[in-house]
């Protein structure tokens, strides 16, 4: 999925940073609904570009190439590099 890529790569450009780790949780969030996010973080940590990104998660299901294997990929992606457990 392009959004799914998006995040991933805007997580590695963001490196180690709250912005980073918001927007992981935030994907996590939009791939399984055990996964949490704070929209007071969001609203006060997160630039208008990333607040885009996730905005768009939010509504993942309406990206035209949803792909729940995408969702399954991205989780791994963020548990091998422990932004989620």
């Amino acid at each position: 999925m392009k959004l799914i890529n998006e995040v991933l790569n805007k997580i590695e450009e963001l490196g180690q940073s709250k912005s980073a780790d918001l927007l992981a949780n935030g994907l996590a969030s939009a791939c399984n609904s055990n996964y949490k996010i704070s929209l007071l973080d969001i609203a006060v940590s997160l630039d208008t570009s990333n607040k885009k990104l996730v905005k768009r998660l939010s509504e993942i299901t309406q990206e035209e190439d949803y792909s729940n294997a995408s969702q399954d990929h991205a989780l791994t992606w963020l548990r091998q590099r422990k932004y989620i457990i």
